[in-house]
């Protein structure tokens, strides 16, 4: 149980690390140079398929195999579920920024720094309430 968690807490980092390095560039990426801007997209794509998207698939299969390990310690609990809901929002939140970056890359004029910007500080305040759910188990 403690490999299954090590790597759950390596993909967290990860995903979320990566998420929010690339919501902040892309909140950057907006008011640049219209000559600098394929190459911050590039950096962008690469950081999301290199670093976020693995992270979130370690995340998830480690999750499945902490609950699978001892279903009664997770499934009974409120604070699971309540960082079940958390996790949702977090895997909308990378869903919304893929959407997104497509568009920045495709039409950069187009592109607002202050949508960047407000997903950036919800998924900072999402994983902190990651953190309580697990750390403080509210429920």
């Amino acid at each position: 149980m403690a490999w299954w968690l090590t790597f759950h807490l390596l993909g967290m980092v990860l995903w979320t690390g990566g998420l929010l390095t690339i919501s902040r560039m892309a909140a950057y990426h907006t008011a640049e140079a219209p000559e600098v801007q394929p190459r911050l997209a590039w950096v962008e794509g690469r950081m999301y398929w290199l670093v976020a998207i693995p992270g979130a698939v370690i995340t998830v299969v480690t999750a499945a195999g902490l609950v699978a390990s001892s279903p009664a310690d997770y499934t009974d609990q409120g604070w699971f579920h309540g960082k079940m809901v958390l996790v949702g929002l977090l895997i909308g939140l990378n869903a919304l920024l893929h959407v997104k970056l497509g568009a920045l890359k495709a039409h950069p004029e187009s592109a607002r720094k202050a949508l960047f910007s407000a997903v950036h500080g919800t998924i900072g305040l999402t994983l902190i309430g990651i953190l309580v759910m697990v750390t403080v188990r509210p429920f």
